[in-house]
């Protein structure tokens, strides 16, 4: 059995009986994916609820549907966080985000490290990319995407115990490996951290870990820290 079409909807805590789903949920599930009366769906509001939903009315003006029963979704039962410089090229930044989410990295800190290639910081786009890759995964619960914030600023932060950083320079670095509890992993720019950073890093307690042989892009060690993590 396919599973259903799943869309967003944040007042599904406060909705029930019968309703009249956004435009932009009707425009999708009538005019992309040809929905009629009878069919079913699935909303979420991305914090973990979720319901059925059968259609009453599907035209040009509105998607009429009868809300089934809430389901409550448990959490991850593992935080993974993932610090993550800000890149010069959107797109591939825009692209991690959208793997990493599909993984299951629970919360997103956009850093301004030293060497960050600066770029406008779409909040709101970068949003709809976690949203979208949440419905197209399943998830009932969507990740936190932060401001940006300076390098300096994050360890002020309150972090889970488990505490690691990625860096390219020499060193002991042991690889990263799955974690059973909540951790945080940072990763750098293009140029990497800077010694005076990881200093940083490691005087408030975070291990330097490796992901694999290669030196990776950015983006790229975003996706596998993101799987190594999650083991």
């Amino acid at each position: 059995m396919n599973a259903l079409p799943l869309f967003h909807f944040p007042a599904l805590q406060s909705s029930q009986g019968t309703i009249n789903l956004t435009e932009e949920i009707r425009k999708h599930a009538v005019t992309v994916l040809r929905m009629q009366v009878g069919e079913q769906l699935m909303l979420t509001d991305g914090k973990g609820f979720s319901a059925t939903a059968d259609i009453l009315q599907a035209d040009k003006k509105q998607l009429m549907v009868a809300l089934g029963q809430m389901i409550a979704h448990p959490a991850p039962q593992k935080k993974m966080i993932l610090g993550i410089s800000l890149l010069k090229n959107t797109a591939r930044f825009e692209w991690m985000l959208e793997k990493v989410t599909e993984i299951g990295i629970t919360a997103i800190i956009p850093l301004l490290a030293e060497r960050t290639e600066r770029q406008h910081f779409r909040q709101e786009r970068f949003q709809q990319i976690l949203v979208s890759a949440c419905l197209q995964s399943g998830q009932f619960h969507f990740p936190t995407l932060h401001e940006p914030i300076k390098m300096a600023a994050v360890f002020s932060m309150d972090f889970p115990p488990n505490k690691f950083i990625a860096h390219c320079m020499e060193g002991n670095k042991p690889q990263l490996t799955g974690q059973s509890s909540d951790s945080i992993l940072l990763i750098g720019p293009e140029g990497d951290f800077t010694a005076e950073e990881l200093a940083l890093a490691i005087q408030h307690n975070f291990e330097p870990v490796g992901l694999g042989e290669s030196r990776l892009r950015t983006e790229t060690a975003g996706i596998v820290g993101a799987v190594l993590l999650r083991g």
